[in-house]
């Protein structure tokens, strides 16, 4: 099993293998720009092997460096271009391009398209279809201090939730262990660019689940009580803004505590349940707050989320009560999915024969697929839209810190879940101070 320091040397080794890739990216002269009269050839790639969002250099000659002329394909499935300086391609492996053999991989054609010329290399990537937990920064045990930087020295105290953007920046909520009030902290980190970054070094209150916009550049995060909230843009450079709900035209707004923002693709605004149960929407880009009902769970934390196919479908972990519900936009049904209604364990199963201790963020995949920090289980859970609840990587009852498979996988009370476009699902993992990343075919 490889540390985290081990990867990140073994990709800088081969970024210098491949002729200093970074190095010359920052160096205008050092890139070759496409001619269309010359053809375009390929030589080789490295790794030849490996599984979803592994990172490959493509060489080969005349791709030019602008990355929007440029296409990828494992097999028919496109791959992120990140960078190119002429000669030298940089993607990202994308997510299961094809069918597997018996042995689990799926052999994949590499075809790269520049303008209207279409080359395919002549070998092909072996593609492993895994389940995997690796470590994308933090430190295990390390004081509660931040420490921003490349990933592995980035070193943070206890990560809370998370959301993540169209560019694979991930923003956390950190909590200051010893005073819960006060030093919260947000960071951003972002895998492609190797980088940590310290957004907000105190919010002022307790921060909760983040949430982004539909536009993918426009990050919310509430704060544990009262009416603010933060909100960050990739059009201000992350640059941090505290806002306030406001109460609509002949509304009062009544929150006790509040944990988690849900955006709804199907009006354009963003929901928010209180404490209390009362379900609040607020207009974006103005505050402006309107009741929606006041009948779903009260007394419990609550982390939410919009399903993906319909838009109308909210999802409420209830974590105090042990159980995950839906609430419908439309006919106001409020309803029980998986989970016993105020009773802890842990049980795989259908419905209400399954159980939970303390789930907490929540998100759902393109299928309908729900994903669940179970915290105090210390595992991630599965919810099919049907009810079926599963294990998906950790062991149930342990804690512990340890990167591999679902077999040997281990977590300590994780908090947080998102999902990237590639599929790719990113956690909190709390006690470990650490921000994990699951690839799951």
């Amino acid at each position: 099993m490889k540390t985290l320091k081990t990867q990140v040397f073994g990709f800088m080794m081969l970024l210098l293998g491949a002729g200093m890739l970074a190095s010359c990216s920052d160096d205008p002269a050092a890139k070759k720009e496409y001619d269309p009269n010359k053809p375009v050839t390929l030589t080789s790639f490295y790794p030849e092997s490996g599984g979803v969002a592994t990172k490959v250099i493509l060489n080969g000659e005349n791709f030019g460096s602008d990355v929007d002329n440029i296409k990828v394909y494992f097999n028919d499935k496109e791959a992120a271009v990140i960078e190119s300086i002429g000669d030298k391609i940089y993607a990202i492996c994308p997510r299961k391009p094809g069918e597997g053999d018996e042995n689990d991989v799926i052999t994949c054609k590499v075809k790269v398209k520049v303008g209207d010329k279409v080359q395919e290399y002549p070998n092909t990537f072996s593609y492993q279809i895994q389940t995997v937990v690796t470590t994308v920064c933090g430190i295990v045990g390390a004081p509660d201090e931040v420490v921003m930087g490349n990933l592995a020295q980035t070193s943070i105290p206890p990560v809370t939730y998370l959301a993540v953007d169209n560019d694979n920046n991930i923003f956390c909520s950190l909590r200051n262990r010893n005073n819960y009030y006060h030093e919260n902290k947000v960071i951003l980190v972002n895998e492609d660019e190797d980088m940590s970054r310290l957004l907000i070094p105190d919010t002022g209150a307790p921060l909760n689940q983040p949430c982004m916009l539909d536009d993918g550049k426009t990050v919310y995060i509430p704060t544990d009580n009262g009416f603010e909230y933060w909100t960050m843009s990739s059009e201000n450079m992350w640059s941090p803004i505290k806002q306030s709900m406001k109460p609509n035209t002949g509304e009062v707004l009544t929150i006790d505590f509040k944990h988690s923002f849900a955006m709804s693709t199907l009006d354009g605004y963003m929901y928010i349940r209180a404490k209390n149960g009362i379900l609040y929407k607020i207009e974006p880009s103005t505050g402006l707050t309107t009741q929606v009902t006041n009948g779903l769970m009260s007394g419990s934390d609550s982390y939410m989320a919009f399903s993906r196919k319909n838009p109308n479908m909210l999802y409420l972990a209830y974590t105090n009560n042990h159980c995950i519900f839906s609430y419908d936009l439309k006919t106001g049904k409020h309803q029980l999915i998986a989970g016993i209604s105020g009773k802890s364990g842990y049980i795989d199963g259908n419905g209400a024969s399954a159980m939970f201790n303390e789930p907490r963020q929540l998100i759902l995949d393109d299928n309908d697929d729900m994903y669940i920090a179970d915290t105090n289980n210390h595992v991630i859970r599965k919810v099919t839209p049907d009810g079926k609840v599963s294990t998906v990587i950790g062991q149930a009852g342990k804690s512990g810190y340890q990167d591999g498979s679902p077999e040997d996988a281990l977590f300590n009370r994780p908090f947080g879940v998102c999902i990237n476009k590639e599929g790719i699902i990113y956690i909190g993992d709390f006690e470990n101070q650490c921000v994990r990343r699951l690839a799951i075919e």
